[in-house]
């Protein structure tokens, strides 16, 4: 059955400019696993982020790509927000994409259709 395919931008440090501790992502590595099963690192970049307080932010986060049954899309933007709080942020940036995923197991011996 297809899946869904997420972008989550992960800061990679706090908004004080402090790095997150590597045991907090293993924590956001492991929730994501137990959930979708999977997660896939993207690059590293820089972006900007304009605060509540008009204020501009520049962070620099990890792409993470995460594939889900759709229906499960309600429990990954309540853990994207528990995120949010565990790594003091407004936002993380959430990305549903247009394209569905399938995990293709391999072919049987002599190419045959399974």
């Amino acid at each position: 059955m297809p899946k869904v395919k997420f972008v989550m931008l992960l800061p990679l440090t706090y908004n004080d400019g402090s790095t997150i501790p590597k045991s907090v992502h293993e924590k956001i590595e492991e929730e994501l696993f137990l959930l979708a099963g999977g997660y896939r690192y993207g690059g590293i970049g820089k972006g900007a982020y304009r605060m509540k307080s008009g204020e501009k932010q520049v962070d620099e986060t990890a792409e993470l790509w995460v594939v889900i049954d759709e229906a499960a899309e309600p429990e990954l933007i309540q853990l994207v927000g528990k995120f949010a709080g565990m790594l003091d942020q407004e936002t993380i940036y959430l990305e549903k994409t247009g394209s569905t995923v399938d995990f293709i197991p391999p072919s049987p011996p002599g190419g045959g259709n399974p």
